[in-house]
């Protein structure tokens, strides 16, 4: 008797109080579907405008300037370490695979024949 009979669409019933939030979701949805002015500026201008690029691009040569400031650039004295440090281990590291394949061309010559 007071058995509730499923909504075909296979959604459950909602409770009366859902009911009354229903017209303001309503009204999200529509305002949603109404374009923004950027997304109208897109539709309408296909790619970006010269303007829009060059002021799109001075804003990023701005706050590219502002973060370099930011940076705690080395001291000559480390920057000549750690070069030193990279092409050391650079000299060393080409050495050492040098003498493994000089190895291994004698090891295969000598298997070859």
């Amino acid at each position: 008797m007071g058995r509730a009979v499923p909504d075909p669409s296979g959604t459950p019933a909602a409770s009366p109080s859902e009911e009354e939030g229903r017209p303001e979701r309503e009204m999200k949805k529509k305002a949603s579907l109404v374009p923004s002015k950027r997304e109208a500026e897109k539709k309408s201008d296909n790619g970006m405008s010269v303007s829009r690029m060059v002021r799109t691009s001075l804003q990023f040569l701005r706050e590219s300037r502002t973060e370099l400031k930011k940076v705690k650039w080395p001291t000559r004295k480390e920057l000549l370490a750690s070069t030193a440090v990279v092409v050391g281990l650079t000299l060393l590291i080409s050495f050492f695979l040098g003498l493994i394949d000089f190895g291994l061309i004698k090891i295969i010559k000598n298997i070859v024949g």
